[in-house]
């Protein structure tokens, strides 16, 4: 059962950027004779199974995330970002075992193909990516071969830029881009930032600051980026700071709020736009950043198992009941518990697939739901599936705990205390 949208990985994506952490680390693999071995082709298929079937969290997430050392795992989380939104990630070891995480942002370019686009250097907490076109991305998380442990994952959006009108706490922007202007003759290629008349306004990046006049914006100033082909305009101003060219550094004063140009019937703001080419709209570039989610812990020890203990257990792509459904799955299901936010924990299921849960429809599977007398020659598998290997055959009668199940195939424990499936 996929839990999210298909993707295909290729070689060629790669050839133009040095190799990450995560590939050079996939080499010595090769190198040593482990990537042909069971533990590291189930390695390798896990990384490409997190780019494949991400989740879809809603940003900002905080999420502890557990790896089991013993099996194979990734994770990855599909982010929809906008251009001028800066990326941040904070990721820290939750516990002293933890071992090195890799850490990759891949694009998804069309046709569905993830293109690596950055990563977390060794040894780094923090990892940033500026988002240069609104683009559906993939944050994969995997540790080292047969190590893992809890870390803590931090993902929300920053601006790009620093406000215009820095004194503004509250940034109020109104009339935002691609609104209608004289009758629908023309869109509003900015945003409007109200302020009281006189308010400085600031540059938001380095570069040449050029003082002039037109039509609709009254006094403006335009600001051409050093070493880019990306300009800022800043219109209605009561006058500019200078009266020619000037080489300005970001945060220094270039004109001052005003209602000039057809604003003069208006109450005093500053028109910001942003030009690389064609107008893009300023707010993702400017927008406050986003805060820090409260911290979540799972009702379930992470890395142990629990079960749906509601009648249907709703299993969603992201956050639950505001995110599409992936499953429905019957009461007693097992899973394992992998992550968890402030109000949803990820689930592993027992074929793989991963997603969110609500908090108070799992308890802990360590308590029976009843006792069951199994015959003589019963199998007990690995896994809920017919090809699953055996682990063993009772020789002899056997009364064992009930603790849930997966489709067709029952979750017990045998007297011994190991379990198992049994259908």
């Amino acid at each position: 059962m996929a839990l999210g949208p298909a993707c295909a990985t290729g070689p060629l994506s790669q050839l133009t950027r040095p190799a990450s952490p995560h590939e050079e680390y996939s080499e010595r693999l090769a190198e040593a004779g482990l990537a042909d071995t069971a533990l590291g082709r189930d390695w390798t298929m896990a990384g490409e199974q997190a780019l494949r079937a991400p989740v879809e969290p809603a940003l900002p997430f905080n999420e502890s995330v557990y790896f089991a050392p013993e099996a194979a795992r990734a994770v990855g989380y599909r982010l929809e970002l906008a251009r001028g939104r800066q990326l941040r990630l904070d990721v820290a070891p939750e516990n002293d075992a933890a071992a090195r995480l890799f850490v990759d942002i891949y694009r998804i370019e069309p046709g569905g193909a993830p293109r690596r686009v950055t990563s977390l250097a060794p040894d780094a907490a923090t990892l940033t990516y500026d988002v240069d076109e609104d683009a559906a991305f993939v944050l994969r998380l995997q540790p080292e071969l047969l190590r893992g442990g809890r870390y803590r994952v931090v993902a929300r959006t920053l601006a790009s830029l620093p406000f215009p009108v820095p004194s503004l706490a509250s940034r109020p922007v109104q009339s935002g881009f691609g609104a209608e202007r004289d009758a629908g003759r023309r869109l509003h290629e900015g945003i409007d930032i109200f302020a009281a008349a006189g308010t400085p306004v600031v540059a938001v990046r380095p570069g040449v600051a050029r003082p002039g006049t037109n039509r609709l914006g009254g006094n403006v100033v335009w600001l051409q980026e050093g070493g880019s082909r990306r300009s800022f305009y800043y219109a209605h101003l009561a006058r500019a700071a200078f009266d020619a060219p000037t080489r300005v550094v970001a945060g220094q004063v270039v004109g001052y709020v005003g209602n000039t140009g057809n604003a003069r019937t208006t109450t005093p703001h500053l028109h910001f736009g942003i030009y690389a080419g064609r107008a893009l709209d300023p707010l993702p570039f400017v927008a406050a950043d986003e805060g820090v989610p409260a911290p979540g812990r799972p009702p379930v020890p992470h890395g142990e198992l629990a079960r749906a203990a509601r009648p249907a257990l709703e299993v969603w792509t992201g956050t639950p009941r505001t995110s599409p459904r992936a499953a429905l799955l019957p009461r007693d299901t097992i899973v394992l518990v992998a992550g968890a936010t402030a109000d949803a924990v990820r689930v592993v299921l027992p074929d793989g697939a991963t997603g969110y849960v609500a908090r108070e429809t799992v308890v802990d599977a360590a308590s029976p739901l009843r006792r069951e007398r199994l015959p003589a020659g019963v199998s007990v598998r690995d896994a809920p599936a017919d090809r699953a290997a055996v682990a063993q055959i009772l020789d002899e009668p056997q009364q064992v705990d009930v603790l849930g199940r997966f489709g067709a195939y029952t979750f017990v424990r045998l007297n011994d205390r190991r379990t198992g499936w049994i259908q």
